[in-house]
């Protein structure tokens, strides 16, 4: 991304292809023809610096957002590219069509410069105002990798939201917003292979992030809170196996949500805001299942009531009952990983509230989430049953009250041996319910292929279950689907795999 244009020239001329004269407050043009003489709004105006004489506990939070933003490992990108855009290289050819490489597409003056079609709508008219900033035209590499985003990537982001608001919203905000647009980039280019590319357009956003966290206003920039958001899946995307998940974003999604949330929580999500709380929500569970810890949630939050049968916003009902899914199991999540600082007969009323949550959920949740298709074993050569759900939030909510079941069988707080692997001593009872919950969830991925998160779901379940699994056939089927995460959809399996089959032992497939 280049530097911001030094021309002062108005909109409207710019709109009808004239050139401006850029006097102020009006322009020539525009004082002879009577039009309105429209200004676009200079980046350096919108961005307001931070009042140290603000309450000391507000800019502590502040300042814990931009620790963990800054503190971003560098890339091999130079620095002065970083503020000043992509390194320079010499353009070569007019636009021929050809396919060209994205690390190609992200050099801003590179082969392919932006397109230059007419648009067969009108010009927007209209007064500009900072509550609708004028969209900035995208270059055609920027282009590509929004839409890029927006057919393959916001719904991983959406996979609870019915509205679908990081599909529907986040692309066209990101003609208004270049850190947003640099978030979505770094993720679609690490997505599609350009580990380079992506790394570039990371490194920019990191350098505008540093600036946009001094403003006072930070805490109320919905936009800002869904870039982060968007870069922690980056940040996912780039750990490579246990232990180098610095979750560095995931730490500034928290801290900017700690300055803005207030004292209950929508599981309808009906604004940018909540959905982005959702995705950090699913984040911090992927984060909590694998390293055994409490998520870095506030559970003091209350959760506000699911809108009832008659509600006019179906969407809004759907997205609530997938959301309060989620929040009962990162509860339960808590429960057994947390600090464990209650009398044992305080933890078991404890566990049983949790129980009734999910028993409550599973009996009272919408007809629309059960499975469209059910098989009532394995079939046609699978390891496991088939499921098909009508939509994403249905499998995502299945997901995680398969996940929490497991959890709550595992973690019962009375006397028992640790969990064995299957081939130490064969399986208990609860080890029989474990795996039979374990089998849903890896039948509902094998059928619903598309669903990202439901597999990314599976990821972070099987370090609960994964020992038990003694069937050779289940166990290279249960591969299969890690595998084809990591090579369809770049998130990092192969050291689940290698793990598993240490686990399993030497002649475990």
């Amino acid at each position: 991304m280049g530097k911001l244009r030094s021309r002062e020239g108005c909109l409207t001329c710019r709109s009808r292809h004239v050139k401006c004269d850029e006097k102020r407050p009006i322009c020539g043009n525009c004082q002879k023809s009577n039009r309105d003489c429209r200004r676009e709004e200079r980046q350096e105006a919108q961005i307001r610096f931070y009042d140290t004489r603000r309450h000391s506990s507000r800019s502590e939070t502040l300042e814990e957002i931009q620790a963990a933003i800054s503190s971003s490992p560098p890339t091999s990108v130079r620095q002065d590219s970083v503020c000043s855009g992509s390194p320079q290289v010499s353009a070569s050819s007019p636009f021929t069509g050809a396919p060209i490489s994205i690390a190609q597409l992200l050099q801003p003056e590179s082969a392919s410069p932006p397109f230059q079609v007419s648009s067969p709508w009108p010009p927007a008219v209209g007064p500009a105002t900072p509550a609708t900033p004028v969209p900035k035209p995208l270059a055609r590499h920027e282009a590509w990798l929004v839409h890029y985003y927006a057919v393959h990537l916001g719904r991983w982001l959406d996979c609870t939201d019915a509205s679908r608001q990081f599909t529907l919203k986040i692309p066209a905000l990101a003609t208004t917003s270049p850190v947003l647009l640099e978030a979505i980039m770094s993720f679609a280019a690490r997505h599609a292979g350009d580990t380079e590319a992506a790394n570039l357009a990371h490194e920019r956003c990191i350098a505008m992030l540093i600036v946009l966290l001094d403003s006072e206003h930070v805490a109320d920039d919905d936009v800002l809170l869904c870039a982060i958001v968007i870069l922690r899946v980056f940040e996912q995307l780039s750990a490579v196996g246990n232990g180098s998940d610095a979750e560095r974003h995931l730490a500034g999604c928290s801290a900017l949500l700690r300055a803005c949330q207030g004292p209950c929580v929508d599981p309808s999500a009906p604004g940018l805001r909540e959905a982005a709380f959702w995705v950090y929500m699913r984040q911090c569970l992927y984060n909590a299942c694998i390293n055994q810890q409490a998520p870095n949630v506030d559970f003091s939050l209350t959760l506000l009531p699911i809108p009832g049968p008659g509600s006019a916003d179906a969407l809004r009902s759907e997205t609530a009952w997938a959301n309060t899914m989620t929040w009962i199991c990162a509860t339960i999540v808590q429960f057994c990983f947390g600090s464990h600082t209650q009398e044992p007969s305080n933890r078991m009323l404890k566990w049983q509230e949790l129980s009734n949550a999910v028993e409550d959920w599973a009996r009272s949740r919408p007809r629309s989430f059960d499975p469209i298709w059910q098989s009532d074993g394995p079939c046609d050569g699978s390891s496991f049953p088939e499921y098909y759900f009508a939509a994403d939030w249905h499998v995502i909510a299945f997901g995680f009250y398969h996940l929490a079941c497991m959890l709550l069988i595992i973690y019962k707080p009375n006397p028992r041996f640790a969990i064995r692997s299957a081939h130490s001593g064969g399986l208990r009872k609860e080890d029989a319910q474990i795996l039979q919950h374990a089998r849903a969830m890896c039948g509902s991925c094998k059928s619903e292929p598309s669903s990202v998160p439901a597999r990314i779901t599976l990821c972070h379940s099987v370090f609960l279950w994964g020992a038990l699994l003694e069937n050779r056939c289940e166990r290279s089927c249960l591969v299969q689907l890690l595998e084809e995460l990591e090579h369809s959809h770049a998130w990092p399996t192969a050291w689940i795999t290698s793990s598993l089959k240490e686990e399993w032992g030497t002649f475990s497939l």
